[in-house]
């Protein structure tokens, strides 16, 4: 099983051609935070469109380390499926890749202890899109049984507040935050994302990656969505829908 965190450790650039994305994934993300249009930050009200993107290959919702750089992706390029496949998924199914169609990649280490990449794409970006949706209707695993519940992210540390979201994005629960808080957070992570930014041997080393702190985040958001299934007696099966009840992480 492929590790979901391959940056534990500093990945040299001779190691394999995967070195350069966690310096990508981070200029895209401080695009997004300076322009105030990030998939994570609050609307005007305080509310944010928490939202899962399913891998079409395992059925369930992308890792967090994966999950945002692909949001982003959806974002700007204004797609409307939530669903990604490998290319090679896609050649299996016979279908094929629209000319000039280039995917969000991520690094792994696999079984055999090396590090690789593989590339996510869109539905829409190949030549059969509605091929690709029909399977994913048939595969993708919700998870719903937590949907009444409101979510409130009440810290700005970066761990707590990503753990958070993907928490809401996973369960499908509404979430808000203060705005001081995102705010905050914004500052803190910026750190994390300009530190990444750099060329590898001029980043400082005691500031912890953004690879990291998603790995930790998604993490994190499994321990939030446990303690509220127990809470909530819905670890099993869905129950008869209930009034909102408002958490706060």
């Amino acid at each position: 099983m492929e590790n979901a965190n391959p940056f534990e450790k500093p990945v040299g650039k001779n190691e394999f051609n995967g070195f350069w994305i966690p310096a990508h994934n981070a200029k895209v993300m401080k695009a997004g935070i300076e322009s105030n249009k990030a998939p994570f930050l609050p609307n005007a009200e305080g509310e944010i469109k928490a939202e899962a993107i399913y891998s079409i290959g395992s059925g369930y919702c992308l890792p967090g380390n994966r999950l945002i750089p692909v949001q982003f992706e959806k974002f700007n390029k204004g797609y409307t499926s939530n669903v990604v496949a490998t290319k090679s998924l896609i050649k299996e199914m016979e279908n094929s890749l629209k000319d000039g169609e280039k995917g969000v990649m991520y690094n792994f280490k696999g079984k055999d202890d090396a590090f690789h990449t593989a590339t996510l794409y869109f539905p829409e970006q190949t030549e059969k899109p509605d091929d690709l949706i029909a399977m994913a209707n048939n595969s993708i695993e919700k998870q719903e049984n937590l949907k009444d519940i409101q979510l409130t992210i009440g810290s700005s540390e970066p761990v707590e507040y990503l753990g958070a979201y993907l928490a809401a994005c996973k369960g499908g629960m509404k979430l808000s935050v203060d705005q001081q808080v995102a705010e905050d957070f914004k500052n803190k992570i910026m750190v994390n994302v300009e530190n990444d930014i750099k060329k590898a041997d001029n980043r400082d080393k005691n500031i912890e990656s953004v690879g990291n702190i998603l790995f930790n985040a998604d993490k994190r958001g499994t321990e939030i969505l446990r303690t509220l299934a127990q809470e909530q007696n819905r670890s099993q099966e869905p129950k008869k829908q209930e009034q909102e009840m408002e958490v706060c992480f």
